[in-house]
């Protein structure tokens, strides 16, 4: 990892003290991507610095005057985008110490991104997954994904999940292959696209929607369970610095399947620095 020669800085005096051994970005992350105002862009290359591991949970940033220079852009721009990572979760800024990577992002409330076979498998269950249907369309193409311009090339999956024998979640994902081309090769044989993503894919943020509803006669032979049971429903898409990586609705059997998340305020948040 190089240090970040433009300005004559070192792990040992500008970025993280002594106990720093990483002292910022490559040459190569330094350009802005130019798509919209200066603070975003600003905010996106430091969180491209910190979700692909050249900035590290615990290490101290350049101040606001290193960043300035660094990026060649106002105090008063990355003043903003720095605040905005930090309400974020991916920052947290100490009075007198400097602004350091969070070591554990906090949301208001987050939802887990977990595999459905690593929550069967610690409830000691066997899991499996059944690939129904693959296809590889373009947006609006009897598909439509909101957050993507018409024509994006997608990959349309829908799976079954099981524990035990007995199926516990259907699954229907869209995946953008403008930011995730791999995902064209891969037969998902021994992988489920879940466990895939997860294991490959960076992602920065995450949407959620939960409702409970009840299963179609469709759904509800799929599932093993009769019409009109309950069943949770979870809309999800992930973004990667501001760009689509996957959508994806979850159908879920309400008494085969729990969901939990958490909750923490920001004055708790001050206080756990």
């Amino acid at each position: 990892m190089q240090g970040v020669a433009r300005q004559g800085l070192t792990g040992q005096d500008r970025v993280g003290g002594p106990a720093s051994t990483s002292a910022g970005p490559a040459r190569d992350d330094l350009t802005l991507d130019g798509r919209g105002a200066l603070f975003d862009q600003i905010k996106r290359a430091v969180a491209g610095q910190i979700l692909r591991g050249r900035w590290q949970a615990g290490q101290r940033l350049p101040n606001e005057a290193e960043l300035s220079s660094l990026y060649g852009v106002s105090r008063q721009t990355v003043h903003k985008a720095i605040a905005l990572l930090a309400r974020e979760g991916f920052l947290v800024r100490r009075r007198r110490a400097g602004t350091f990577v969070a070591t554990g992002r906090r949301d208001r409330f987050a939802l887990p991104i977990e595999d459905i076979g690593d929550v069967v498998a610690r409830e000691g269950h066997v899991y499996e997954f059944r690939i129904r249907e693959r296809k590889s369309l373009n947006n609006g193409q009897g598909i439509r994904w909101p957050d993507l311009p018409d024509g994006t090339p997608i990959l349309a999956l829908e799976c079954l999940h099981f524990s035990d024998g007995t199926p516990i979640q259907h699954e229907r994902r869209l995946v953008n292959l403008d930011a995730v081309p791999e995902v064209a090769e891969e037969p998902f044989d021994s992988v489920a696209p879940s466990r895939w993503l997860v294991d490959r894919v960076p992602w920065s943020s995450a949407d959620h929607t939960v409702r409970a509803v009840n299963a179609t006669a469709e759904m509800a032979a799929l599932l093993g369970v009769e019409a009109g049971a309950a069943c949770l429903s979870i809309r999800r898409q992930t973004m990667h610095l501001s760009r689509p990586v996957t959508l994806v609705h979850f159908l879920s059997v309400g008494d085969r399947f729990s969901l939990s998340g958490s909750s923490i305020t920001d004055s708790a948040t001050e206080l756990n620095l």
